[in-house]
């Protein structure tokens, strides 16, 4: 029984599946790019492998000096691209249909990371106690030995890089002592963002588990260390060094306030 013969312009060999797998590290938007140099690789085949148009242009013209046999091989050519990019196509869709998905699963983790940071750390955004003030540091300093917070630095690093700094971009007006007030005021406020949005970002990591999974899997953590130690001593050092600073600063009562108080 003869063989059925092969069809040369049909490009067998590439699925969907194998652009996908060929492609994993790329985006749907890459795979576009790559649909857009075919189908232009195409035209411009057909364009030479076909009689002259107006539309072939000199293409065309260098066409009409090829023989049939070798015009023909060309639009073959053009097919076997054109079967080549029509797999490249529907991988493109589903990679964009997986995007879309991770995407949407994406922003619901994210949501409910913040919601749930939002009930279980009510740190205040404008706190208005210094012992409000070194509860965040002291929590910055748990959560960066438990590998939640700036994990670029070890504890130690972290200890003394988060010192009392005066000279930062607190206010830039009033007597010098609100000014470094304001300081350290501001150092711990960011401080508290930075460590608000670490503790959003290690929530809504996607390994696989629930939001409330790595919740619980990050607060045994952190019961660990604290279990080993409630503050290190290096902790306790900056912890004292803060409670100075502010105490040294705290701007005094403002004299109407002073006057109401003794009416």
């Amino acid at each position: 029984m003869a063989k059925k013969p092969v069809d040369i312009t049909h490009a067998s060999g590439i699925t969907p599946e194998v652009v996908l797998k060929l492609g994993e590290l790329y985006s749907a938007k890459d795979l576009r790019s790559v649909q857009t140099k075919l189908t232009s690789v195409s035209g411009e085949l057909r364009k030479i492998g076909q009689r002259w148009t107006t539309r072939s242009g000199l293409l065309g013209r260098l066409g009409e000096h090829l023989t049939a046999d070798q015009r023909q091989l060309l639009l073959d050519a053009a097919h076997l691209i054109d079967s080549v990019g029509n797999n490249v196509v529907h991988a493109k869709e589903k990679r964009q249909r997986t995007e879309k998905e991770a995407q949407r699963r994406r922003e619901a983790r994210d949501k409910r990371a913040k919601q749930l940071v939002a009930a279980q750390y009510p740190l205040p955004a404008a706190p208005n106690a210094n012992e409000d003030l070194l509860e965040i540091v002291k929590t910055a300093l748990i959560y960066n030995r438990a590998r939640v917070l700036h994990t670029f630095y070890s504890p130690i690093q972290f200890c003394q890089k988060h010192g009392p700094d005066l000279g930062t971009s607190g206010v830039h007006f009033g007597t010098k002592r609100e000014r470094n007030y304001s300081d350290l005021f501001f150092q711990i406020t960011y401080l508290r963002s930075e460590l608000i949005t670490a503790i959003q970002e290690e929530l809504s990591y996607d390994d696989g588990s629930e939001v409330e999974e790595r919740l619980a899997a990050m607060k045994q953590r952190v019961a660990d260390q604290v279990s080993q130690a409630a503050l290190t001593n290096q902790e306790k050092e900056v912890i004292e060094l803060w409670r100075k600073a502010l105490n040294s600063f705290t701007p005094p009562p403002s004299s109407t306030g002073s006057q109401e108080g003794q009416a």
